[in-house]
């Protein structure tokens, strides 16, 4: 236990009784949490992993309100996910909500702020996002996202950056067998309409598929009289695990030709992950799709062994920013879940490396040599705060021990003198000039 701090799930309450309403002081609400600090560092430091990765590939950083109009944050992403978002009412009667993915805000960023920047553009973002669910067991209200968004382009080089980045991104954090699972989302859809299936058998289909049911999508089939190129095609996609196996696989006839051009595009893209030398991390699902509308092309998921959930996914969207306005720019992108790392990290028994820096407490009847100390100690980047408390030596120490401090140095009327400084762990004292100290620390950190 950190510092004496209770867990979050510490079942501490303070219930007030007002009028017949009772109040719970202590608890935050049902799917939100806190952090205590050293859990916030090992998110800093899966953030900072990110932006260092992020940057290296030349993504810039941009940042969207946490309140936006749900107008905008509705705008092509389908209703489930809208059924998700936590909306309210302004002052102005204008429907206002919390930002529930951050596509859509870049989307709009993109739109109005930057329509004369030079393409492609590539940006990425670090920021909570906020969903409404009765069940929290697999995901929070509120959680932290970190995703790039490249604009602008839709060659197989830019879909191949993507899922390069998106792995990079992984290893650098510090995982291990990292897997991408990839669909294409036009491609499932089209071939579904090509076989002219209502919503509920569409469902049926993509159920079979996805539960690898090669028997039973057979059956379901004959029963349904598919023509026979699109019940092979069908069957030949559902064996497929990487993406060079869907080269045996075209349909005659110029009304195919969308779907010819979609298989294609998969074997392009094979080839710039061949070149990214990341073609054996990425297995082919016909099944996979995403409950956001928006995408057109490729939509993949990360994972790790023994998870159990993705860590994040994304995909090809080339025609939702039109939505917000007249630049049509095909786009692609993915989206990581910080807690969701963090939890595969530790899966995998990775530690958080440590960058301790010395850390001081200066403790003096003299306040203002105390304050002079305290200030000299920072400027050569040692963690340093002053004994506010007037306690003891003895409690100044005790204190030390229980915040982890490395020494408590005692100051006199004048910084020309000797200081005592106390090494917290050994509990050894010497006198030396906070000169000769300060060159001892300064060099440490």
């Amino acid at each position: 236990m950190e510092y004496g701090f209770q867990p979050t799930n510490y079942p501490l309450e303070d219930k007030r009784c007002k009028g017949g309403i009772t109040f719970t002081r202590l608890h935050t609400p049902k799917g939100t949490r806190d952090y205590l600090p050293n859990e916030v560092k090992q998110y800093r430091y899966i953030e900072n992993q990110l932006r260092k990765t992020f940057e290296l590939w030349n993504y810039s950083e941009v940042r969207s309100p946490t309140i936006e109009f749900v107008e905008t944050l509705s705008t092509g992403v389908g209703s489930e996910l809208v059924d998700t978002m936590f909306k309210f009412q302004d002052f102005d009667g204008k429907l206002l909500a919390l930002r529930a993915e951050m596509t859509a805000p870049v989307a709009r960023i993109v739109t109005a702020r930057m329509p004369s920047a030079p393409e492609p553009i590539r940006l990425f973002y670090v920021n909570n996002v906020f969903r409404y669910s009765q069940s929290y067991l697999k995901r929070e209200r509120e959680f932290c996202q970190a995703g790039v968004e490249l604009v602008g382009c839709n060659t197989p080089e830019a879909d191949g950056e993507i899922l390069a980045l998106l792995i990079s991104s992984l290893k650098q954090v510090g995982l291990k067998e990292v897997r991408i699972d990839l669909g294409h989302a036009s491609l499932l859809r089209d071939l579904l309409n090509a076989a002219g299936l209502d919503k509920q058998q569409k469902v049926s289909v993509q159920g079979l598929l996805a539960c690898r049911d090669a028997a039973g999508l057979k059956k379901f089939m004959e029963q349904n009289s598919f023509p026979s190129n699109l019940r092979d095609a069908f069957l030949q996609l559902s064996r497929c695990r990487r993406l060079d196996e869907v080269s045996s696989i075209s349909l005659s006839g110029s009304k195919y030709d969308k779907l010819n051009k979609q298989l294609e595009s998969l074997l392009e893209l094979q080839e710039t992950l061949a070149d990214y030398e990341i073609d054996d991390l990425v297995f082919f699902d016909f099944s996979l799709t995403k409950k956001i509308e928006y995408y057109t092309g490729m939509v993949f998921e990360a994972s790790v062994p023994n998870l159990g959930l993705p860590l994040g996914g994304g995909g090809r969207y080339d025609n939702f920013i039109e939505k917000f306005g007249k630049l049509r720019l095909p786009a692609t992108g993915f989206a990581l879940e910080i807690g969701k790392l963090l939890q595969a990290l530790t899966a995998q028994g990775f530690e958080i490396p440590d960058s301790p820096k010395i850390k001081v407490v200066v403790a003096s009847k003299f306040r203002d040599t105390a304050v002079e100390a305290v200030k000299l100690l920072r400027e050569a980047g040692v963690i340093a705060s002053l004994e506010i408390t007037k306690r003891s030596w003895e409690k100044t120490m005790e204190y030390g021990k229980l915040t982890e401090t490395d020494y408590v140095v005692s100051v006199g009327s004048s910084l020309k003198s000797p200081v005592t400084v106390c090494d917290v762990k050994s509990n050894v004292s010497r006198d030396v000039t906070l000169q000769t100290f300060l060159g001892e620390v300064g060099g440490r950190c």
